[in-house]
């Protein structure tokens, strides 16, 4: 925000600016809005929602004055350009939102919408990455009374139609509020993930429309808005996972004003000798490209250290663009360079040597808002590290004997089957204390009925095993050396056999035969302990994995009889049917 009068005295303009530079608040707490431990990403698009307006007219066209005034042959046609016109300048003294005439981007064609404006998602790897999170923002100044619609806009996914919006909270509305009340700005927030993730493929053009915004050129202030969505997507192709934690609320920072922080924690850095890499994503309403003195820092550390980009430098942070670094966000419309007072940005933390920003075994930091000449407002920021962690995937199969693939098909009473246990640490930390459990279906045994002998297992080296006849429960216990990062996959075969008597079906639903294997087990640099973590079937082409482990019997139980006979001694008897049905009939 720029505060500009040429036509009052200098002492005078520093007592207005006081007004307005009193107060650095946290209007709405920064809390966690989303977090996960994934194999995955963060990535945003965004737009500005007003943009300048020109109208046609000659610049310079007339000299002197009275008598004198007379026609410039030198003047200059200055053509009308629309707020759907990308505008490109910087570094100008008329390059603020509050200098120009700022109106509605409208670029959908559609007569319903009053704003529009749109920007391209494209998700490198697409065919493997899943949306796993999306949440939509919104905020603009807003210089009116009637506040009842902030909250409703129109969103439109690649290859659909307008979608009726609204949010599920308003993280700030500045209506009112005595620091705000000059130019009365707010903040949406929407989780979009179920219509982005149901996509069958989210990548192409999105819209926003319908942002309510002020217009105009006379708002002390300025005028600014936009939105943004932020994407989490996962992809097992990726080399590593990451935390990935974003936060929202509501900030208000006023030159010379105190500083505002936001915690962050609940992630785990590298430890040494690793380097520790993080990326930082932000979005802020009217931080101009013209003023500097605003700044963005950190602490994980004990010590605060200034942050930049490649695009926003340390004095000018937010400096009205849209970027992930090192490059300006061009797939939009309009794609302005100059988005005039709304930031979003998403840039890594320079680190090194020495990880002297970000340290080893770090579990939480600060960030810290500053500002000299600058206003602006914060409503979003997200942070995401690397982190070491083993992960092991866990494959149960059912083979024959003869070690054909049977998982999910049809068996027979009395049949002789393979457990196949496959399992492999493709994490970035080795692991200690790794343990399978499986316990036995009911009509599932060993093949001699009661306990299972040496030679019903085939065994990598070192792996023993224990098997509780009463919980029908058999535990593995594997050597670290075999769950070390970056070794192939190792397997353990489990003869077993299905139970012979049409009885040990009887139950509803028994002819389902359903068994999972479950996986505990920590890490050597990361300790936190992970526990039954259950066993899938098979992975697709990408490497995302199938859960379950379930054969079917088919034919055997048409052939049952299930009568008996019960034998009345005395004045009464049991009856006992199956367990689990919804209705008996006793005849």
């Amino acid at each position: 925000m720029k505060i500009k009068s040429p036509k009052i005295p200098l002492l005078a303009f520093f007592l207005f600016l006081g007004i307005y530079t009193s107060f650095s608040q946290v209007k709405n707490d920064f809390d966690v809005r989303y977090e996960a431990d994934i194999r995955g990403e963060i990535t945003f698009i965004a737009n500005n929602i007003v943009n300048r307006q020109v109208d046609a007219h000659w610049e310079g066209a007339w000299e002197g004055r009275g008598r004198r005034r007379r026609w410039n042959p030198q003047a200059v046609w200055v053509p009308a350009e629309s707020p759907n016109t990308a505008y490109d300048l910087t570094g100008n003294s008329s390059d603020y939102n509050d200098n120009l005439n700022m109106q509605y981007i409208d670029v959908d064609s559609d007569p319903s919408t009053f704003s529009s404006s749109s920007a391209t998602l494209d998700v490198p790897d697409e065919d493997c990455s899943l949306v796993r999170y999306a949440g939509l923002y919104w905020s603009a100044v807003y210089v009116n009374s009637d506040r009842s619609n902030i909250d409703n806009i129109k969103f439109q996914v690649p290859g659909g139609t307008y979608q009726d919006i609204t949010a599920d909270e308003i993280l700030f509305d500045g209506s009112g509020d005595t620091d705000f009340g000059y130019y009365s700005p707010y903040a949406c927030y929407k989780d979009v993930t179920s219509i982005v993730s149901g996509l069958a493929n989210p990548d192409g053009e999105y819209f926003v429309a319908n942002v309510l915004a002020s217009s105009g050129s006379s708002i002390s202030g300025g005028v600014s808005g936009g939105w943004n969505l932020v994407i989490v997507y996962e992809n097992p192709n990726l080399p590593g996972s990451k935390f990935i934690t974003t936060f929202d609320g509501y900030a208000g920072i006023a030159s010379a004003a105190p500083d505002v922080d936001i915690p962050i924690s609940g992630f785990t850095t590298l430890p040494a000798p690793f380097n520790v890499n993080a990326n930082i994503g932000i979005g802020a309403l009217e931080g101009d490209n013209r003023i500097d003195g605003d700044g963005l820092e950190i602490n994980a550390n004990g010590t605060y250290n200034t942050l930049n980009s490649t695009q926003n430098p340390a004095n000018n942070f937010f400096n009205s663009n849209i970027t992930i670094d090192p490059n300006i966000v061009t797939t939009r419309n309009p794609n302005s360079v100059n988005t005039l007072g709304w930031d979003v940005d998403l840039f890594p933390v320079t680190n090194v040597p020495n990880n002297n920003v970000i340290p080893n075994d770090a579990t939480s930091a600060i960030l810290r808002l500053s500002s000299t000449q600058d206003k602006y407002d914060v409503y979003f920021t997200s942070f995401d590290v690397e982190i070491i962690e083993p992960n092991i995937v866990l494959e149960k199969k059912v083979n024959t004997p003869g070690g054909v693939d049977i998982t999910g098909q049809g068996v027979h009473l009395g049949q002789t089957l393979d457990y196949v246990l496959s399992f492999q640490n493709i994490g970035n930390d080795d692991v200690d204390g790794y343990v399978i459990r499986d316990v036995l279906p009911v009509n599932v045994s060993p093949p001699n009925g009661v306990d299972f002998v040496d030679s019903d297992f085939v065994l990598p080296p070192g792996v023993t095993y224990t098997y509780d006849t009463i919980t029908h429960t058999v535990e593995f216990f594997i050597p670290n050396n075999l769950v070390e990062q970056g070794l192939t996959p190792y397997s353990i075969r489990m003869r077993v056999q299905v139970a012979e008597n049409c009885f040990d079906f009887v139950d509803a639903c028994s002819d389902l035969i359903q068994n999972l294997a479950y996986s505990t087990y920590h890490g050597v640099e990361n300790t936190a302990q992970i526990t039954d973590d259950p066993s899938v079937t098979d992975f697709d082409a990408c490497g995302f994995v199938v859960p379950g482990a379930t054969n079917f019997l088919l034919d055997d139980l048409s052939d049952c009889n299930f009568s008996r006979t019960v034998e009345l001694c005395g004045t009464e008897a049991i009856l006992d049917a199956g367990d689990n049905f919804d209705d008996y009939v006793w005849v």
